[in-house]
C-alpha cells in the first residue's frame, strides 16, 4: 500500500497571495494529500487576515488537515489573556501592527476581540506538534525526546522562539523533524532535520514527504 503523502508548509507570516499559489500548485500535485502547516500565520505581512480565511475554508474542506502554533500565535495567546502593554510592545516587534492593519484595527486593541470568532476559534485550536511515521513536525527546532505537549504556557514560548537546532539528538534517532521558525535563503536538509521556513529568501516553501521534494511560491 502507497503511504498518503504529505506537504508541510513553513512560515506564511500574512502573504495570502504566495499561499494562495502555493495551495494551488500542491492541490494539482496531489489533491489527497495530507497538508501540515508548521505555524507563524500572521504578522509582517500584510495579509494576515486573509490567510487565516484562506486557512479556515481549507479546514472546512479538508477537515484532516494540521495547523501547528508558531511562537507568534503564542505571542498572541499571552496576549488574549493579559491585554498587557508590555506583550503589545512585544508582539510589535513581531511584526503584529502588519495583523492589526489587515483587520483595521486601532493602535489602542486590547487583547483579540477585534477578531472574528472563527479566527479566535482557530487560534484557540491549533496543535503544538504533529508525527506521522517516521516524521516529527513542530514550528521549532525542538530536542529530540522533547514533549512539547508536557510544557507550561511560558515554557512553550520559549520553546517555539529557539533556534537552537539539536543536529546531533535527530541525526542519532531513527526520526525526521520538519520545522520552520529559523529563517533560511533555501530549505535545509540534514540528518534527522528538514527546515522549511525560507522566508529570508521571500519565499513561501512546501516539503514534500516521504520523497523530499521542495516547492516554491
Amino acid at each position: 500500500m502507497t503511504k498518503r503523502r504529505i506537504f508541510a508548509v513553513g512560515d506564511i507570516h500574512g502573504r495570502a497571495t504566495q499561499l494562495r499559489a502555493l495551495l494551488g500548485r500542491l492541490t494539482v500535485l496531489d489533491p489527497e494529500a495530507r497538508l501540515v502547516f508548521l505555524g507563524d500565520y500572521i504578522d509582517r505581512g500584510g495579509e494576515s487576515r486573509q490567510v487565516v480565511d484562506i486557512l479556515l475554508e481549507l479546514q472546512r474542506k479538508r477537515p484532516d488537515t494540521i495547523f501547528l502554533m508558531g511562537n507568534h500565535e503564542a505571542a498572541l495567546k499571552r496576549f488574549e489573556i493579559s491585554c498587557s502593554p508590555d506583550d503589545l510592545r512585544e508582539m510589535r516587534a513581531l511584526g503584529f501592527q502588519a495583523t492589526l492593519d489587515s483587520y483595521a484595527v486601532s493602535p489602542g486593541v486590547c487583547g483579540i476581540g477585534f477578531m472574528p470568532q472563527a479566527h479566535r476559534d482557530f487560534f484557540t485550536g491549533l496543535t503544538r506538534w504533529f508525527s506521522a511515521g517516521s516524521h516529527v513536525f513542530c514550528h521549532s527546532p525542538i530536542p529530540y525526546g522533547l514533549d512539547p505537549d508536557q510544557a507550561d504556557d511560558f515554557a512553550l514560548d520559549g520553546l517555539l522562539s529557539s533556534r537552537r537546532v539539536d543536529a546531533a539528538g535527530w541525526a542519532a534517532s531513527s526520526k525526521t523533524l520538519v520545522f520552520g521558525h529559523v529563517p533560511l535563503e533555501t530549505p535545509l536538509v540534514a540528518p534527522g532535520l528538514i527546515g522549511v521556513d525560507t522566508g529570508v529568501g521571500r519565499a513561501l516553501t512546501a516539503v514534500e514527504l516521504p520523497d523530499v521534494r521542495f516547492h516554491h511560491a
